[in-house]
Formats: C-alpha cells, sequence, structure tokens
C-alpha cells in the first residue's frame, strides 16, 4: 500500500489504466484461489484508494481471469473466448 501510494503522489496522473494481478495460470489458480482473490483484492484496493487520494478521474481495471470457454474446440481463436461459460476453475467457488 505503501508503494502504491508513494507511486501516485509522485506522478499524480489524471488517468490509470490497472493491469496488475497475481495471475499464475489454470492450475495455479485453481490450487490457491484463496491466496489469489486476496492478493488480488488488496492490489486493486491498493490501486482505487490511492488514485482516489491523489484525485484521479478515471480509472479502468482489467479482469485477470481464465477467458477461454469451458466446451470447445480446438484450436481456438478470438471469435471463440465467448461461446460458451468460462471454465468452472475460474469460478471464485470450488466446484
Amino acid at each position: 500500500a505503501a508503494a502504491t501510494r508513494a507511486l501516485f503522489q509522485q506522478h499524480r496522473p489524471s488517468h490509470v489504466i490497472h493491469l496488475a494481478a497475481k495471475v499464475g495460470g489454470l492450475f495455479n489458480n485453481t490450487r490457491h484461489n484463496l491466496d489469489f482473490w486476496r492478493r488480488n483484492i488488496h492490489i486493486n484496493d491498493n490501486v482505487l484508494h490511492s488514485a482516489y487520494e491523489v484525485g484521479v478521474q478515471k480509472v479502468v481495471s482489467c479482469l485477470s481471469t481464465c477467458i477461454f470457454p469451458d466446451q470447445t474446440t480446438y484450436p481456438i481463436d478470438e471469435s471463440m473466448v465467448s461461446s460458451s461459460s468460462p471454465p468452472s476453475s475460474s469460478s471464485p467457488h470450488p466446484s
């Protein structure tokens, strides 16, 4: 939190594209889903609160999760990404 706050205070951005996240791939996410969730909540809170403190006008955040469909054929291309629900391993609740 302190490092994030210092960065925002030093640069005082007007707009932020927030891409920071702890990621680790499908199997690592599945094995450590609570740890990933907690770390990402803290990262997001640090960015959003620091942005608020320095008066950022707009923050754009991206979701960090697996986006490929659970039921698909391979090879997969961009047109197929949203063709069905994401894999159950991307759910915040264990299957």
